[in-house]
């Protein structure tokens, strides 16, 4: 799909803020409803997900954010498949990653209320699934967002 300098704007905006259709037609100077058909035509082609909203997991409560890296005793796509089933049934896990060149298979992204509370989520949860052998926590101190979409859009 080609990107024509709207796309580009709309997407650059939509990456670092959070604004309603109104607001970014006036931004962009193109009408709602064109607007929103390219937003539209943005998520058939799978270049953004939608526009769902980011929860804000500190207010809610969830004072802990965690990388969990976990390594499994099998490697094919039913175990995969398993593992991730298994995790969807989590509520405090919020984001998974297949990765390689790493000692462990997939990164987990957690959130929780306190450390007896992620003690337990990987305890009784993530330690307890099938083939789960080595578990390695990394506690985010910080979050930054880094991201320059403008930059990057700049090379499409």
């Amino acid at each position: 799909m080609e990107l024509d300098r709207f796309d580009k704007n709309i997407l650059e905006i939509l990456t670092h803020e959070d604004v309603n259709l109104n607001e970014l037609s006036e931004r962009v100077n193109l009408s709602v409803s064109s607007v929103h058909r390219r937003i539209k035509h943005l998520i058939d082609h799978q270049i953004i997900s939608g526009l769902k909203r980011e929860l804000n997991y500190q207010k809610l409560g969830f004072s802990l954010h965690v990388l969990l890296q976990v390594s499994l005793s099998k490697h094919d796509t039913d175990t995969f498949a398993k593992f991730l089933e298994e995790l969807e049934s989590i509520p405090e896990v919020i984001n998974a990653f297949l990765v390689t060149g790493q000692s462990a298979d997939f990164i987990v992204e957690v959130v929780a209320r306190d450390m007896e509370n992620y003690s337990e989520i990987l305890l009784k949860k993530i330690g307890k699934i099938e083939h789960v052998v080595a578990l390695h926590s990394s506690f985010v101190i910080k979050e930054y967002n880094v991201f320059n979409c403008s930059g990057l859009l700049n090379k499409v």
